[in-house]
């Protein structure tokens, strides 16, 4: 049987554009204003609140606008700037991240699973 060393390519071309394109349009996403008063209030977060995380325990989050300092309910803390530096909901560093979206928020710590925590 003979193959084509060609055959393929155009298939993985295709699937490499549309990662970058849906990558690109989240990037257009993150950066437009908000369309009305309502969704500014919602997505807007506080400076301080506490985060129930269930049997977890909680977490407290300080907004410093261009980072958050989260402290763990067992009294371990962390400053995480914003990623990416223009970013008003996602934050972190080396092997953490937190995601804060309306009343929920998102922590993550390598090697532990995910919490989801609400406000």
């Amino acid at each position: 049987m003979i193959t084509n060393p060609r055959a393929g390519r155009g298939a993985h071309r295709v699937v490499l554009l549309c990662g970058f394109a849906f990558l690109l349009a989240a990037c257009v996403a993150d950066g437009q204003q908000s369309g009305g008063a309502e969704e500014v209030v919602a997505t807007t977060q506080p400076r301080h609140a506490t985060y129930n995380c269930g049997e977890d325990g909680a977490i407290s989050v300080e907004n410093r606008s261009s980072s958050v300092r989260l402290v763990e309910a067992e009294g371990d803390s962390y400053e995480l700037p914003a990623s990416p530096p223009t970013q008003t909901s996602r934050y972190g560093e080396g092997g953490l991240a937190l995601v804060v979206e309306g009343r929920e928020a998102l922590w993550m710590k390598a090697g532990s699973e995910p919490l989801t925590c609400v406000r």
